[in-house]
């Protein structure tokens, strides 16, 4: 199977303060999000706000289904295809392939998958094993994964690309596992000084939480175009949000980015900007035992390529691990 992330040079509103559920929940009170009230532990509401990250807010960019449906979708199905080119000359014909790069997902071995390499890892390490970044923690084998397509050629190709198109954005974007993938290069590609966020636009499907609060605080408030586009009940936004093993106790958190469509993803389906960050909000509050996992395998109502390999992965409930998308392909088998 390819396992790609997508990083893509293109040429050339964060989140709106909610002031008073901040203020609210910063005292160490509770917000409720039914009434817009603030009040004690003992405050009788459904929905209670207890995290600045989660206090309702609008991003500062409209989200645009069009964009996602007519490029970015383009860009996910092209980068899981044998022939990226070609689906570019069908759909993008002013897109252009730079460069494919083959990189084996492994220290120990010459030719492991990423898919088998991750769910080894998760493993090996333990989820409790984090790489400490930039205000934060993700997991560890997401950012020793992402340095082996890193030092595998995307930085040479990358910084080329930036030296040749001074003025030319810069698109991060994954599917699945490419998501997480995409979330740590958008990281490192801004802590690193080689973009800045406002040149950047990071768009992400189907992604599983890979970081603690603090990480997906950093992460919303660092990129103004950043977007985690999820299906109805795909299973993998369902994943785990606590490490019960780790010392101190750990909460896995999603950046407020999401987009939630609870329907067939058909042209002119309704969606919904998640106004939340994690929790019983948008796909959160889709049941954990009603997920569907073609629901992952479908976006924008279109089939993902790697859909048939992924199947049987989908149906375990504790995978982590499906797509990666980089313009440098990745070792398979």
């Amino acid at each position: 199977m390819h396992m790609l992330l997508l990083l893509l040079l293109v040429p050339c509103l964060t989140f709106i303060s909610a002031d008073d559920c901040t203020d609210c929940v910063n005292s160490g009170r509770l917000w409720c999000l039914q009434t817009s009230q603030c009040g004690g532990t003992t405050l009788a509401c459904n929905t209670s706000i207890t995290v600045p990250l989660n206090c309702p807010s609008l991003p500062r960019f409209a989200y645009n289904d069009e964009f996602m449906r007519t490029e970015i979708m383009v860009l996910t199905t092209a980068a899981q295809n044998e022939n990226p080119q070609l689906c570019f000359d069908n759909q993008m014909p002013t897109m252009k392939l730079y460069k494919v790069t083959t990189v084996n997902c492994s220290t120990n071995y010459t030719d492991v998958t990423c898919i088998n390499q991750l769910l080894n890892g998760a493993m090996e390490y333990g989820l409790e094993s984090y790489y400490t970044v930039t205000n934060g923690k993700i997991f560890k084998i997401i950012q020793d994964s992402f340095m082996l397509l890193w030092n595998g050629g995307m930085q040479t190709d990358l910084r080329y690309l930036k030296y040749k198109y001074p003025n030319f954005k810069l698109w991060v974007n994954g599917h699945s596992l490419g998501s997480a993938l995409a979330w740590a290069a958008s990281a490192w590609v801004v802590n690193i000084g080689l973009y800045k966020p406002e040149d950047m636009k990071v768009v992400v499907m189907g992604a599983a939480r890979i970081s603690d609060y603090n990480f997906a605080v950093w992460h919303t408030q660092t990129f103004p175009y950043n977007f985690h586009i999820l299906h109805r009940s795909d299973p993998v936004a369902h994943t785990p949000t606590f490490l019960p093993s780790s010392v101190p106790f750990t909460t896995l958190f999603y950046p407020k980015t999401e987009v939630w469509y609870n329907n067939y993803m058909n042209q002119g389906d309704p969606y919904q900007v998640c106004q939340e960050a994690d929790g019983p909000f948008c796909s959160g509050s889709v049941d954990p035992k009603a997920t569907q996992y073609m629901d992952h395998l479908y976006y924008f109502n279109i089939e993902l390529p790697g859909a048939a390999t992924l199947q049987p992965l989908l149906k375990v409930p504790s995978n982590h691990a499906t797509t990666l998308r980089y313009t440098a392909r990745r070792a398979h088998s």
